[in-house]
């Protein structure tokens, strides 16, 4: 692989490393690789297990580990278990 080349493909579970904080403590976030952009320069478009997305740069990322993409899997059902209940509970919803 030449250097500058994406490693991750889209779906990829990725870690930003650029995003950890010590002060105050907070851990480098998960995300899944949405895709990469052309650049210049060439970056990841990750989004969280909440939706937020951002770019960040490929020497920054590493590959998550089995516990943060089931943390992540976990997140998102939570998220998306609350979204249809919230849907069943609207007004007018087809599922009420």
């Amino acid at each position: 692989m030449t250097a500058g080349a994406a490693q991750h493909g889209r779906g990829d579970y990725v870690v930003d490393e650029a995003t950890r904080q010590t002060v105050p403590s907070e851990p480098a976030w998960v995300g899944r690789v949405q895709l990469v952009s052309v650049g210049p320069p060439l970056r990841y478009v990750l989004v969280t297990a909440t939706g937020y997305e951002w770019r960040a740069r490929l020497g920054d990322v590493r590959p998550a580990t089995v516990e943060e993409r089931a943390e992540y899997d976990a997140a998102l059902e939570r998220r998306l278990r609350w979204l249809r209940e919230l849907g069943r509970r609207l007004p007018g919803s087809c599922s009420a």
